[in-house]
């Protein structure tokens, strides 16, 4: 345990926060690049008050207060899933949408889209399939008669991109514009075909809406397409608008009320939350909607971290939180980036991490229904735990403190009790009497079925994309990951299994490494011949420079408004690209954003026909075909203070005397079991815990069953391994 005069110095501390749906972490980070972890129950209904309890307890375990820690702190990231929570709930604003004549039906037609990317199991059940729930009713839904061309001809004449085929009509704009209002909607969305090639009609409608809305003393926000999504593929333009309307503006009412506690609290900054694809940003971006998972983020962030620190190109990430189990990938060093997120039924223009999960976590709910049927989740009970806490029905936490696995008098550290004789009492009258079995085998039979689709789904990630476990190490974390990590691994053959003695906080920590960072595009259509003269190639460069200056310009305008200056920020430039008549575009990263002749553009064509290689065999390439660019991106990154991770002298494998708490009976597979238990604090580098064994830590609890061990390196990085 740190004291005060272990920290030194002003403004020379990190906060960092994830709010999950059980719990809210806190990772202090100090001059040095220890951590001290902080720890309340989340309140979905007060996340400012979540925050501060946090910190306090993260700040005491220092000797600070909070106000000290809060005067002190150089960044302060909080992430989190309430933005998803509000999509789940359908618990948004009432939006109001202005769309193209003819497009009126954007909103129930996009529902269709749910049947795509079905499993075959899903398949062959279509009359079971629900839509995701409609976050706009369909009478707030009306048309303009507009047409911005996205490039066609008429007779022999060719009409470019951006061209206006249909002025914006202004009074329909009026009229639609008091007919939302007086329908009573909060917020008003504008969604234009073609707007992502031109927003000029989009921005026309927008600005005839507003003056509508000031003349009737109103305050309701009206948002384009075009400054939210502008890219093509109009569904998922429309679903990131209506995102951004419905959830994120609400979000960031409430992430506002956060700042604000922080700021009371004597932070002299920004609230800073994390991207959908990393970076970080404070509350005044405009798109706001991209944050939509910040919390899953920051544990790839700092698996992205972990891995430069200790050369681990392949990283397999397991995160067990209280009500998922999410599952990530680094492969190269780099993080996996999807462009067509699918969040919760919905499907957005949106780039995200990859991730999958399965919606099982330490608070699920376990039921047998009448058909004596095991089920597990997705409900969960959140911050009440289970029946050993608050909850009314049995969940995982309640069957592993049933069966020893979890120290019902040490629930983070001793704070909480929970009661095992009710856990017991419910796992028997829930699971074990329904299917004829004893408590303690029902208990055991329960999680080595949770532990079984948790191992399926971790061979599945890896082996999906074509690639050996033996070739990976696996990085486990959340506040249940060390609990269930023998299970969910067992007989995988990862190169290394590993974790850190702050795993339960392990995203907080990872949204602590992340940086600032937004990401740019703007959608084109730009066509490359097979055999392109230099005039064509000097066209499309200047294209696409000219694309790149513009989102330059938003950037550091962004930017500098969150108080970052131009001279800090470094970009990354991309285009997205495809064979001429291919359906799907691949992001191509380039190296520098020089564009200014036809080299250059060769130069890209190679780039992106090498990347294509990567996901194709080299015969699948078809330069016959011609190239079209659908998109031009760019990322802007600018520094910001980054944790340390500390390298220690190796000391013995037998831990010191003090480390050692004592034995506790754990029922495991089969049987009863003596399990050493040991206090995380008190390990260091170079020991060696023998299994059977538990390692306790306030905030979670590391099981090392028979036949294995588990060993700390210079980092305090924790290695799992069979026994030799």
């Amino acid at each position: 345990m740190s004291t005060t005069k272990d920290v030194v110095g002003e403004q020379d501390l990190i906060l960092a926060l994830d709010a999950g749906g059980t719990m809210t972490d806190a990772i202090l980070v100090k001059p040095d690049g220890t951590f001290t972890v902080g720890k309340s129950i989340s309140r979905r209904e007060n996340q400012a008050q979540s925050y501060t309890d946090s910190v306090k307890d993260a700040a005491e375990s220092i000797g600070l207060s909070s106000e000290e820690v809060h005067k002190r702190c150089s960044a302060d990231i909080y992430c989190g899933t309430g933005m998803l929570n509000t999509i789940l709930t359908g618990d948004g604003k009432r939006v109001g949408l202005l769309v193209t004549r003819g497009f009126d039906d954007m909103t129930i037609m996009e529902g269709g889209l749910t049947y795509l990317g079905q499993s075959q199991e899903e398949g062959l059940h279509q009359q079971l399939h629900k839509h995701p729930r409609a976050l706009v009713d369909p009478k707030n839904v009306l048309s303009i008669s507009e047409r911005m061309g996205g490039g066609c001809y008429q007779g022999d004449v060719h009409l470019p991109a951006g061209h206006t085929l249909i002025p914006v009509n202004k009074k329909q704009v009026i009229d639609a514009t008091n007919q939302l209002l007086d329908q009573g909607c909060e917020i008003i969305g504008i969604i234009f075909i073609y707007s992502f090639v031109d927003p000029k009609h989009e921005h026309e409608a927008r600005d005839i809406a507003k003056e509508v809305i000031e003349n009737r003393n109103l305050e309701v926000p009206v948002i384009c397409s075009a400054d939210v999504a502008p890219v093509s593929k109009e569904n998922s333009r429309m679903k990131s608008l209506i995102f951004q309307c419905f959830a994120a503006e609400q979000t960031r009412e409430s992430l506002m009320g956060v700042e604000k506690a922080a700021q009371t609290l004597g932070f002299n900054g920004r609230l800073l939350t994390l991207l959908s694809y990393g970076g970080a940003v404070n509350m005044d971006y405009p798109r706001l909607y991209e944050t939509m998972i910040s919390g899953p983020i920051g544990g790839l962030i700092g698996a992205h971290f972990i891995g430069q620190k200790l050369n681990l190109g392949n990283l397999v990430t397991a995160d067990m939180g209280g009500t998922s189990f999410d599952v990530g990938l680094l492969v190269d060093g780099r993080i996996g980036i999807t462009k067509s997120a699918d969040i919760a039924g919905h499907r957005l223009a949106l780039p995200m991490v990859e991730l999958d999960s399965t919606g099982q976590g330490a608070g699920s709910v376990v039921w047998v229904d009448e058909y004596k049927r095991l089920h597990v989740g997705p409900e969960s009970a959140g911050a009440k735990v289970g029946i050993c806490f608050k909850y009314d029905r049995l969940t995982v936490t309640d069957i592993n403190v049933a069966l020893g696995y979890v120290d019902a008098d040490y629930f983070l550290g001793g704070q909480v009790k929970l009661d095992r004789e009710a856990a017991l009492k419910a796992l028997k009258e829930t699971v074990a009497d329904p299917l004829g079995l004893d408590v303690y085998e029902a208990g055991a039979g329960v999680l080595q079925i949770i532990n079984g689709e948790m191992n399926d789904l971790l061979r599945t990630m890896v082996a999906s994309k074509g690639y050996d476990t033996h070739d990976f190490t696996m990085l486990y974390y959340g506040g249940a990951g060390p609990v269930h990590m023998y299970g969910f691994a067992e007989d995988i053959e990862f190169q290394d299994i590993i974790t850190l003695p702050w795993a339960a906080g392990f995203s907080a920590f990872g949204a602590a490494c992340s940086e600032y960072m937004h990401r740019y595009n703007k959608g084109v259509r730009l066509m490359i011949s097979p055999n392109p003269t230099e005039s064509e190639l000097q066209d499309i460069a200047g294209q696409i420079s000219q694309s790149w200056e513009a989102l330059r310009n938003d950037a550091i305008a962004e930017l500098e408004a969150e108080g970052i200056s131009k001279d800090d920020v470094k970009f990354r430039y991309g285009v997205s690209a495809r064979y001429t008549g291919q359906i799907e575009s691949f992001d191509t990263d380039l190296p520098n954003g020089n564009m200014g002749g036809g080299e250059d553009v060769r130069n890209m064509i190679s780039a992106f026909e090498a990347m294509y290689s990567k996901v194709y065999p080299e015969g699948a390439k078809f330069s016959g075909a011609g190239y079209s660019l659908t998109e031009v991106n760019l990322e802007a990154i600018a520094s910001k203070p980054l944790p340390i991770l500390l390298k220690h002298e190796l000391r013995d494998e037998q831990p010191e005397s003090d480390a050692y708490v004592g034995e506790r009976d754990v029922y495991h597979k089969d049987s009863w079991c003596k399990f050493k238990v040991w206090e995380m604090s008190k390990l260091t580098s170079g020991n060696k815990i023998l299994g059977p064994a538990i390692i306790r830590d306030p905030m979670t609890t590391v099981v090392i069953p028979p036949e294995h061990e588990m060993s700390l390196d210079e980092y305090l990085v924790l290695h799992y391994t069979k026994s030799s």
